[in-house]
């Protein structure tokens, strides 16, 4: 296992601060809703008891999921890091139409979930510039400027 080396590019930089303000919104709001979020483990894990501390220790654990992406990426230049964040992001974006039909008829779309998953969006996308692309080919080495 290698660090990287040399300056990140402008789009790792933004990577970087979008992927965690996106894990950072994402948990405010799901800490705003904790009973919704108890009840969404309790439907998805049955047989456990979630409790309120449980709940919260499951969304801390999230936010710091989302932190392994990012070490990969800034500390390793890893470049199959970009498949993994893609691949979460797509089913992120596959969990979007049911998160829209669960809304009640008076119930609106919750800012800081929107937010989070353009933030989300935009982070990937930033993985898969040609800069980007470059430094996870060089491993972090400092590279030529390029024109993206």
């Amino acid at each position: 296992m290698r660090f990287a080396r040399g300056p990140r590019p402008w789009p790792i930089r933004w990577f970087t601060l979008a992927f965690i303000a996106q894990a950072a919104l994402a948990f405010v709001h799901q800490m705003g809703r904790l009973c919704d979020m108890q009840a969404m483990f309790v439907a998805a894990v049955p047989g456990w008891h979630f409790d309120r501390d449980l709940t919260i220790v499951a969304l801390s654990a999230r936010l710091s999921i989302a932190f392994i992406p990012v070490a990969l990426v800034w500390f390793l230049a890893n470049p199959w890091a970009r498949w993994l964040v893609l691949f979460l992001m797509l089913g992120r974006l596959a969990t979007v139409p049911g998160t829209l039909t669960a809304l009640g008829p008076d119930e609106a779309v919750a800012p800081l979930w929107v937010v989070s998953l353009v933030l989300a969006v935009i982070a990937t996308g930033l993985l898969f510039t040609r800069r980007s692309m470059r430094w996870f080919i060089e491993r972090g080495k400092p590279v030529a400027q390029a024109s993206d």
